[in-house]
């Protein structure tokens, strides 16, 4: 926290260093507050400017999401500026120069690169990453930009302070993986109004059974779908026919199915005195969200995670 307009200028000027501020002064004392994590391949952070100005913002390969907590953010990405009042989101897209708007504001700020979001687009979507576009700065409903802000408060408050999860490299990438993906469905983009790649033929299960091996093996690691297929010798599309085919699954289901059997294994294992906790062994298999880990847990095995590590 500081109360000088230099070294807040100095610590934007680190962290976002395409930004050229121009400030403009602002209503009563000026003060900046800030708090800055990487999360995975993404970044958070939370800052409070009481002061005016215009940031210039070169061309960078990230998608830009913030929350507006207090005052007004605003973004002209060549269309028009758009500004955004308290409760608003506002996403910034990748690849143009645009304008950042700071009106005494105080912002949630997340970056996700574009190289991931195209990623999981194609993943997920089958769209093909030259094909994934933003077609507006503003949520597609009240219902998307809500489940954005459980995400990001989730992650913030539940996911990061706990030291088991926040520094553990595959809960890290998963979380990266969760903001992406709730990103493309909050607002608008080619995966809703495009048709994803034409699907390859039919794939031997030979291909499948290599994929398979490959999940069981790297279960500990951070995995993606790119990941498995490059292992099975597919392309993702056809990887995740194949599993539809012949395990009625997907892969990521498969490799969430695999790291909760790892997790039961290894409280089953855990011996007294050890000290041992669910959170701990959790957080090794990537599961970010404890509450919905308990319950697939329970689904899978009759009752809870602490039962097995007690029993």
């Amino acid at each position: 926290m500081t109360d000088d307009p230099d070294e807040a200028h100095r610590w934007l000027k680190a962290m976002y260093p395409e930004h050229r501020v121009r400030a403009s002064g602002g209503s009563g004392e000026f003060t900046f507050q800030s708090t800055y994590t990487q999360l995975g391949a993404a970044s958070l952070a939370r800052v409070r400017y009481a002061m005016n100005a215009d940031n210039e913002v070169f061309p960078r390969d990230v998608v830009g999401v913030a929350e507006v907590l207090s005052g007004g953010w605003g973004i002209d990405a060549g269309a028009g500026e758009v500004m955004g009042g308290v409760g608003d989101l506002l996403l910034a897209p990748p690849r143009r120069t645009k304008t950042i708007l700071h009106r005494d504001m105080e912002v949630v700020a997340v970056e996700l690169p574009i190289a991931e979001v195209q990623r999981i687009a194609h993943e997920r979507c089958g769209l093909a990453p030259v094909n994934l576009r933003f077609q507006g700065l503003t949520p597609v409903s009240p219902a998307a930009a809500e489940l954005w802000r459980k995400t990001t408060r989730y992650l913030t408050h539940i996911v990061l302070p706990d030291t088991e999860f926040g520094s553990n490299a595959l809960v890290q990438a998963e979380a990266t993986g969760l903001l992406v993906a709730v990103a493309l469905s909050t607002f608008p983009n080619t995966t809703m109004t495009e048709a994803p790649t034409r699907s390859p033929g039919a794939v031997a299960p030979a291909a499948v059974r290599r994929a398979v091996a490959y999940i069981e093996e790297h279960a500990d690691r951070p995995l993606t779908v790119t990941d498995v297929a490059v292992a099975a010798g597919l392309g993702a599309r056809a990887l995740q026919q194949a599993f539809r085919r012949y395990l009625d699954t997907t892969p990521m289901l498969y490799l969430r199915r695999v790291r909760l059997e790892r997790v039961h294994r290894d409280l089953q294992a855990a011996g007294p005195g050890e000290g041992l906790t669910v959170a701990a062994v959790a957080a090794r298999y990537g599961f970010v969200h404890l509450g919905r880990f308990a319950t697939q847990y329970r689904q899978a095995y009759g009752q809870p995670p602490s039962h097995t590590l007690r029993d």
